[in-house]
């Protein structure tokens, strides 16, 4: 199994705790570790902890979304991808690029989507993530669950240090 608890000091700081954030980061986790330990049980973790935001009929949709997101990122990948237990609230440097992903898509950003799924899977397999990740930022976007900018992890770390904090980013 990868060493997941392993992360640069620039991301080491950052955490999501915003509603979209959380939530995506909640099931995210459980996903992945269904994934990585191969145990249906993690993905029963995931069902009852989204029943515990969104009601039954939107929870179907987006656990479908998750199972879809996390299956191609896990297929495509051509390194293990790093993610972080559930109960740490700082983020990986791949689970920041999957942030990153995840909000451009929401935003509609084609090139922020394209770099950083190339990141996680190879320019390659991008497509196919990018579309996951499309359809992924929809299910949250009709839930009015939307994400905060997060910071470009290309920038230099001292830029990325003293550039304005959004919300959920600290």
């Amino acid at each position: 199994m990868t060493d997941h608890r392993t992360h640069s000091r620039e991301v080491a700081g950052v955490h999501a705790d915003a509603p979209a954030e959380h939530l995506f980061f909640s099931q995210y986790r459980y996903w992945m570790a269904g994934f990585s330990t191969r145990d249906m049980f993690c993905w029963d973790c995931a069902w009852d902890a989204l029943l515990r935001y969104v009601a039954l009929e939107v929870g179907k949709t987006l656990f479908s979304e998750f199972h879809v997101f996390t299956r191609l990122l896990n297929q495509r990948a051509s390194r293990p991808i790093g993610w972080l237990p559930d109960v740490c609230r700082c983020l990986c440097e791949d689970e920041m690029r999957v942030l990153r992903l995840v909000c451009a898509s929401q935003r509609g950003e084609a090139h922020e989507e394209l770099l950083a799924a190339a990141e996680l899977v190879g320019v390659d397999d991008a497509r196919p993530l990018v579309e996951a990740s499309r359809s992924l930022a929809r299910a949250f976007a009709a839930q009015d669950l939307h994400f905060a900018r997060t910071l470009d992890a290309r920038e230099p770390p001292l830029v990325r240090r003293l550039a304005p904090r959004a919300a959920t980013l600290h």
